[in-house]
């Protein structure tokens, strides 16, 4: 009795499970049917607009749920008295909403071309310059670094806020830029100001830069204190004589402390002589030749003229070349020229020798001062 009683037990549990199972099918058939018929509606909706016809005008197919006669009454509602165009409109939303939900397919995205100039390669940009020296080698380099991406005023003023940034790790997020004859840092947005800085041309526009990319060429253009540089004017590039009573040190209340100057001679803060004296001798030989232009032909020497266009003192020059070799931060900038903005750059910065190879003919260093007392060839 007891077995039987178990039995039935057994039974009933194994009959309950059984319905519940079913029940667990059913509602997941019901679930699997309004799947169904919310896909056939989107599907119907799709190919009807593609048709350029209203809900309205669809053929249902017979077995249609509820749902589905629904929707086409509403639209039979809306559709009567619109014109198809809507109904295209309609499609194309659909059609949309249909490929969203479809796996996008993976598109491989083409990395962006990368330009790379030939003054990017140092080593082959100078590989014709190799054992030449005096003329030969101020031609050659004239080839290599002539031709240059020519800038507008506008885009000079924007790149001298990324070559001259105080900082110049990251240069786009400086607030400021350094200026070059107070080593001052003042802030970007003071450029053209008359309490700031703007843009001062090393070689002075009246030694020679009347037309053309002479003007513009970022190798001979720094950020300088507004009255500083009006103090510099066109004056050449020198030190005080000794002795002189009218030497002024420093060259302007504003300047940097170690600056000095007298009625015809500037001379810049000692750190960026050398910086100064490169880019002057760049521009002797970008612009010492015959210019397509017609530009005058620019030269350096220690009897400067405003008139022959020849500007110095290249002795001091030679000397300033020695004392301060190029730093990281000259480097940089010569660097970022190439890369960003004329794509040349400037020789004697990579190779300061080049400077005693083309204007010098005797050097005679003194052990204690490092000296170098010259006999220039003037151009």
């Amino acid at each position: 009795m007891r077995k039987m009683q178990c039995s039935s037990s057994s039974l009933n549990s194994v009959l309950s499970t059984h319905r519940n199972r079913k029940s667990s099918i059913n509602l997941k058939r019901k679930q699997l049917r309004e799947i169904q018929s919310n896909s056939l509606i989107f599907t119907t909706l799709h190919f009807s607009f593609r048709n350029h016809s209203c809900i309205s005008k669809c053929n249902l197919p017979s077995n249609t749920t509820p749902l589905i006669h629904t929707t086409r009454a509403f639209w039979k509602w809306i559709c009567p008295n619109l014109y198809c165009a809507a109904c295209r409109w309609a499609s194309w939303i659909v059609s949309i909403y249909l490929i969203t939900l479809s796996p996008a397919p993976m598109v491989h995205a083409k990395s962006p071309v990368s330009i790379t100039y030939p003054c990017e390669e140092v080593e082959s940009y100078y590989a014709g310059a190799g054992r030449l020296k005096g003329e030969a080698l101020r031609k050659e380099l004239n080839s290599i670094i002539a031709g240059h991406q020519s800038l507008s005023y506008k885009e000079v003023w924007d790149a001298l806020k990324i070559l001259d940034a105080a900082d110049v790790d990251k240069p786009e997020a400086s607030a400021g830029i350094l200026e070059i004859y107070s080593l001052k840092v003042v802030s970007k947005r003071l450029a053209g100001r008359p309490e700031g800085w703007n843009s001062e041309h090393l070689w002075p526009r009246s030694y020679g830069l009347t037309k053309g990319p002479s003007l513009t060429d970022l190798h001979n253009i720094r950020p300088a204190d507004v009255n500083v540089n009006s103090s510099r004017g066109n004056k050449y590039f020198g030190e005080c004589s000794a002795g002189l009573t009218d030497c002024l040190k420093p060259a302007n209340i504003e300047a940097a402390s170690d600056t000095e100057t007298d009625t015809k001679s500037w001379a810049p803060p000692t750190q960026v002589r050398g910086d100064i004296a490169r880019a002057l001798m760049y521009m002797a030989v970008r612009y010492g030749f015959h210019q397509p232009n017609g530009g005058p032909v620019l030269s350096l020497s220690d009897s400067p003229s405003m008139v022959k266009r020849k500007m110095g003192l290249l002795s001091t020059l030679l000397k300033w070349n020695q004392l301060d070799p190029p730093s990281r931060e000259e480097k940089l900038r010569n660097e970022r020229i190439c890369r960003l903005y004329q794509h040349n750059r400037n020789p004697f910065v990579d190779h300061p020798e080049y400077a005693n190879l083309i204007w010098v003919r005797k050097c005679h260093f003194w052990v204690l001062k490092s000296s170098c007392i010259s006999e220039s060839m003037d151009q």
